[in-house]
Order: structure tokens, then C-alpha cells, then sequence
């Protein structure tokens, strides 16, 4: 079997318009598209990352509670965008009022990350990769 990417990573979101303002004017992603239901409600909204690469997003049409977000569960636990430049990534993320939950760090795995949140807390990692970076070569 060959996997060639990533297609698509999807989450149900309480707040559709602000879920898109966030991805789209924040991050850059475009709206590429809706689905209906079968009732001809709003259903999914697709964020086109990069060509073939996709955001998911569900709407919240029966208000579930939010799920509790952290490393203790099963399930979503972030999305990583990969990016040229960290710190410029953060600049962009702090000129656009848009939340930065950690410093740079150098992590175990040899790349530099920054993490985020959507406006439902779901976590986002934005990382740059060295030439060293586990992603990239492999662990030695």
C-alpha cells in the first residue's frame, strides 16, 4: 500500500464563522467548498490547506459538549503544520491577535515547534523541520 500525504484532518467546530476566520484569515487556508446534509443543512466545510490537502470541518448541528483536550484521551490530540520559519510564524500568529500558547522550542525529535489553538481549544503545532530533524532522516 503507498500513502501519498495526509488528505484531510477533521474536527466538529462550535462556531463555524469563527472557525473560518481563524483558519482562513489567520493561518491562510481558502474556502474551497460546502456539503449539505440530507436535509439540506449545512454539514461539512472544506479549508484547502495546500492543493489536496485538507481541513475538515463539521458543523456542531446537535451542540455536543466540548471534549476535554489534552493527552489523556483517545482521539484528536493536535494538528502540525509544517512552516519554513518559526519565528516568523510567530510574529505572524502575535500581529494577528491570534493565540501563542508556548515559546519556540527545540524538541527531542531535532525540529523547532510553536503551539496555538482554534477558537475550540483544539491544539495546533506549527513546526519547522532542521536538517537534522528525526522527520527528515530518521532516528539514528
Amino acid at each position: 500500500m503507498e500513502i501519498k500525504q495526509l488528505a484531510h484532518a477533521s474536527f466538529k467546530v462550535s462556531n463555524m464563522a469563527a472557525a473560518v476566520d481563524f483558519y482562513c484569515n489567520g493561518l491562510g487556508f481558502k474556502d474551497k467548498f460546502e456539503l449539505p446534509d440530507e436535509q439540506g443543512r449545512p454539514w461539512i466545510k472544506y479549508l484547502e490547506i495546500r492543493p489536496g490537502q485538507f481541513l475538515e470541518l463539521f458543523y456542531d448541528q446537535d451542540e455536543s459538549p466540548k471534549a476535554t483536550h489534552g493527552y489523556d484521551l483517545n482521539g484528536y490530540l493536535h494538528l502540525s503544520l509544517e512552516v519554513p520559519d518559526i519565528e516568523a510564524t510567530k510574529r505572524e500568529l502575535q500581529a494577528k491577535g491570534l493565540p501563542v500558547n508556548s515559546a519556540v522550542k527545540f524538541g527531542p525529535d531535532k525540529s523547532y515547534q510553536l503551539w496555538s489553538a482554534d477558537p475550540d481549544g483544539n491544539q495546533i503545532e506549527f513546526m519547522q523541520y532542521t536538517p537534522d530533524s528525526f522527520q527528515l532522516k530518521g532516528k539514528n
